[in-house]
């Protein structure tokens, strides 16, 4: 089993910085995913503005739009290569994957750092070698 996933993950990840990416991208399809467990049922009314005029006219938040099959794939790669990471490292490698999700500026790495206690640097470089050994164990 490990070496059809190593296969597949070659195939899916000609690269190292590829591979990083397959993480940060699953991490970003996990949160569009549905949520498993369902709130309560609950019967509301909507909140209606009092005047006629006022329909139409506030601001929409656009709903992320839900995982395709491609991408659904590509995040259960993902979690088939999670054990083949050491523990302390794929929580990091989760962690770090998970704050950069609906971010431009890639990965919180200071707040990665204060959660963990050490320095930003230090969980940067711990997570590249986190995927870089990932990386030799599929080859």
């Amino acid at each position: 089993m490990p070496r059809e996933i190593a296969s597949l993950a070659r195939e899916q990840c000609p690269d190292v910085d590829a591979l990083a990416g397959l993480f940060f991208e699953a991490a970003e399809i996990e949160a569009r995913l549905p949520r498993v467990l369902r709130e309560k049922i609950r019967a509301s009314w909507p909140d209606a503005p009092d005047d006629w005029q006022a329909f139409g006219w506030h601001e929409v938040q656009p709903s992320p739009r839900p995982a395709n099959p491609a991408e659904v794939s590509r995040y259960d790669l993902a979690l088939q290569l999670t054990p083949l990471i050491p523990v302390d490292e794929r929580r990091l490698v989760w962690a770090v994957a998970h704050s950069a999700v609906r971010r431009e500026r890639g990965p919180a790495w200071r707040r990665l750092s204060r959660i963990v206690g050490v320095h930003p640097d230090t969980i940067r470089r711990r997570f590249e070698r986190s995927i870089i050994s990932l990386w030799y164990k599929l080859m």
